[in-house]
């Protein structure tokens, strides 16, 4: 009698472990399903307002080809960007790479809203002058802008425009990634013209970065 009783009182508290088990794999499925939703959200908002954003470098580019085009004076008057909170960004040149068919205007300064519009001059001298003129492009893998810098080899060429419509073509040379707060890719030196790119890798908290120099 005594066996059955105990035998009992296991069935009782295994059927209780089981609900309350049960229980909390419905919270962690409605759970799920809320942030499945949030994130949802969240990143098709990104996406329009990406391409939103993005539709403002297009049509510096439009401009930019138009002028350099017809313009016989060889100048070219781009408009400067401004933000909603009214911080304003002049276009210091065209970034193009060929082979992973990118191009795209460079701003003057970079913040998080002019990161969302185009690359942004990070630190450096002048565009195109001696010294290591450095830029900051988001990875919206695979949107725009730097998504894929990855594909870069030593030996591949980027072509840097001023806003006259002159370039210079630079060579790559190096290729290594870097943590956030390592900025040693930013050093100069005015011996040579330098470009260094750089962009988030979306894993493990890196930046990737690309160095090139003046291809003679």
């Amino acid at each position: 009698m005594n066996q059955i009783i105990f035998y009992k009182d296991i069935v009782n508290d295994f059927k209780k472990v089981l609900v309350k088990k049960q229980k909390l794999y419905k919270v962690f499925f409605v759970l799920s399903i809320i942030i499945l939703t949030i994130s949802i959200i969240y990143y098709v908002f990104r996406f329009f307002k990406i391409s939103k954003n993005a539709k403002i470098s297009d049509k510096v580019l439009n401009a930019y080809d138009i002028q350099a085009l017809y313009n016989s004076n060889n100048k070219i008057e781009l408009p400067s960007i401004l933000t909603k909170n009214g911080d304003m960004a002049d276009i210091v040149g065209i970034l193009e790479i060929e082979k992973i068919n990118i191009r795209y205007p460079i701003l003057s300064k970079y913040s998080d809203d002019f990161l969302e519009i185009a690359l942004c001059k990070f630190a450096g001298n002048e565009l195109n002058e001696y010294g290591n003129f450095c830029i900051l492009g988001h990875n919206f893998s695979n949107g725009s802008f730097f998504s894929d810098l990855y594909l870069l080899d030593i030996g591949d060429i980027i072509k840097i425009y001023n806003i006259n419509g002159e370039y210079v073509k630079y060579i790559v040379y190096d290729k290594f990634e870097i943590i956030p707060e390592d900025l040693s890719c930013t050093a100069q030196d005015y011996s040579i013209k330098e470009i260094t790119l750089i962009t988030c890798t979306n894993r493990d908290n890196k930046r990737l970065v690309i160095k090139a120099k003046e291809k003679r």
